[in-house]
C-alpha cells in the first residue's frame, strides 16, 4: 500500500508530519512530493525539507490515496496549482482515497469534489464551499476523509489507515502510539 502526500511551501508541519508518521507505523509506504519545480519545500514554521519528489514527475497510478496537509499559505499554493486540482480529481475519478486536513478541503471544493458531500475543515474555511460542513473532528466518506485542524492529525492518520488496511491495524497503531497494551 502506497500513499502520496503533496507538499507546497507554507504547509502545516504537524498536519503533514504527524499524519506521515502514523501511516508509516502501519506499514503504509509514504511518497512525499512537492508542487515546486525543485526537490525542496518550506513549511509554515520554516522547516526546510529536501529530497522530495516532484509531483509533476510522479506516476499517480502507483498510489491508493492522496493526502493534502493544510496551512493557509500552503493551501493557497495548492489552490493555485492546476496540477494539484487535476491530480485530486484524477484520484477521485479512479476510486482512490482523497484526504485533506484543516484548510486543505478548500482544494477539494475547488476541484469539484465536495458538492452535496459531508466534510469538515478549519472553522471559517468552509465559507463559500459547496459541501455540507459538519464541524466534526474527522469525517470519513466512501472515497474521502477530511479533518478539522492540526489537533486531529493523528485521528486523521488513523482514519486513513482504517480505510486503506483495516480496523485491526488502526487499533494496533492507536494502542502503540497511546502507550496502551
Amino acid at each position: 500500500m502506497k500513499v502520496l502526500i503533496v507538499y507546497a511551501d507554507g504547509f502545516e508541519d504537524v498536519e503533514a508530519l504527524a499524519t506521515r508518521d502514523v501511516l508509516i507505523r502501519s506499514g503504509i509506504e509514504v511518497f512525499d512530493a512537492t508542487i515546486n519545480e525543485n526537490d525542496e519545500v518550506l513549511s509554515s514554521h520554516k522547516l526546510h525539507l529536501k529530497g522530495l519528489n516532484r509531483l509533476s514527475k510522479t506516476n499517480l497510478g502507483d498510489f491508493s490515496a492522496i493526502i493534502l496537509p493544510g496551512g493557509s499559505r500552503g493551501v493557497n499554493n495548492l489552490l493555485n496549482s492546476s496540477l494539484v486540482l487535476s491530480t485530486v480529481r484524477w484520484f477521485y475519478e479512479q476510486n482512490k482515497l482523497v484526504c485533506a486536513i484543516c484548510a486543505a478541503p478548500m482544494v477539494l471544493s475547488k476541484a469539484g469534489l465536495l458538492k452535496n458531500k459531508r466534510f469538515t475543515c478549519y472553522p471559517g474555511c468552509e465559507v463559500g464551499l459547496d459541501g455540507i460542513y459538519t464541524g466534526e473532528e474527522v469525517v470519513v466518506l466512501d472515497r474521502m476523509i477530511t479533518a478539522r485542524s492540526m489537533l486531529y492529525s493523528v485521528p486523521f492518520g488513523l482514519a486513513i489507515i482504517e480505510k486503506l488496511i483495516g480496523k485491526e491495524v488502526k487499533e494496533r497503531i492507536y494502542k502503540q502510539i497511546a502507550g496502551l497494551k
